[in-house]
């Protein structure tokens, strides 16, 4: 009986230590030019595949319709690991990034660790998550 009890106590605590981990993640999104118009649209990227513009292909999605000059958003139970962060303010709310003739975002748009402007890189953008309470500040490039 002994036995019967110790292996049933070293399997609960196999799959426990198998279950994956999760945390929040809270987005904090600043914004000088005090702009307000518009959804913002925050976004977790597993792959590199659609970043940093396409919301249907990002693993998670936020968003936050009544922007403030420091708005935030918490992605609840995430999955522990390294996601690209991307954000955008859709000013006319058709639900992507809108681009002048070049190519250039014509909406307000930024991504984790971006320091200046140009399209920022999948692996620069990458933060890992690694705790259960974790937070990124991300500004609008343009």
């Amino acid at each position: 009986m002994k036995k019967l009890a110790l292996l049933g106590a070293m399997l609960c605590f196999h799959l426990t230590s198998m279950a994956q981990e999760k945390g929040d993640l809270t987005v904090f999104i600043t914004d000088k030019k005090k702009r307000a118009e518009g959804t913002a649209n925050i976004m977790l990227f597993k792959t590199a595949d659609g970043f940093p513009a396409d919301p249907s292909k990002a693993a998670y999605r936020g968003q936050i319709k009544n922007v403030t000059e420091r708005a935030f958003y918490t992605f609840k139970d995430i999955p522990y690991g390294k996601y690209a962060v991307a954000i955008f303010l859709d000013k006319n709310k058709n639900g992507k990034v809108d681009r002048n003739m070049i190519g250039m975002p014509k909406e307000p748009v930024g991504a984790a660790n971006m320091t200046k402007l140009g399209k920022p890189r999948f692996s620069k953008s990458q933060i890992e998550l690694k705790q259960s309470d974790q937070e990124v500040t991300i500004k609008y490039m343009n």
